[in-house]
């Protein structure tokens, strides 16, 4: 697995790899690395957080649109988009974009 080339904050800006193609499908979201051949399946709330990524918003301003959607506290809704997020990065899904 890549190593992460830099560790997510709030206020970050992440945006989409151009060579991941997606679809929403009926239970969230399918990815697919064209580089690697990879697979990917999120559920709704990781698609949810996909369809956020524009590569202009703050990490922070995500989590607070995912705040209110979700009724979910800040804390928690920082930290858990955090965590996917770098994730995603780490898996070169997304890039840091500003």
């Amino acid at each position: 697995m890549n190593q992460s080339k830099s560790t997510l904050s709030t206020d970050s800006v992440v945006k989409h790899n151009e060579d991941v193609l997606f679809s929403e499908v009926a239970d969230g979201m399918s990815l697919m690395d064209i580089e690697s051949g990879k697979y990917f399946h999120f559920d709704e709330t990781g698609a949810r957080i996909w369809k956020q990524i524009n590569g202009e918003m703050q990490i922070s301003e995500i989590c607070d649109k995912l705040q209110y959607e979700f009724d979910v506290e800040a804390e928690t809704c920082q930290r858990d988009t955090l965590e996917f997020l770098q994730e995603l990065a780490d898996m070169d899904l997304v890039k840091t974009g500003g």
